[in-house]
């Protein structure tokens, strides 16, 4: 039976590395911290979506890790 994909939504998943305890003192080893943003318009371009993410990261206290686009598609069998 074939199987259609339809595009639904994609989200923005950025890993923080959190390297400080909330006195200034090193953590060893690393925190990571994954946060998710979203739903984001499965037709927006990949460079938005990066743009979109270094302002994200611009705001925030830790060093971001990765960022990941993560696509959400529906399946029906036709």
């Amino acid at each position: 039976m074939p199987v259609v994909s339809t595009p639904v939504a994609d989200s923005l998943r950025i890993t923080f590395v959190v390297d400080e305890d909330v006195d200034g003192n090193a953590i060893s080893p690393p925190i990571k911290r994954t946060r998710s943003y979203g739903p984001i318009d499965p037709s927006a371009t990949d460079q938005d979506v990066w743009d979109f993410a270094v302002a994200l990261v611009a705001l925030q206290e830790y060093t971001a890790e990765t960022i990941e686009r993560v696509k959400t598609f529906e399946l029906v069998g036709a």
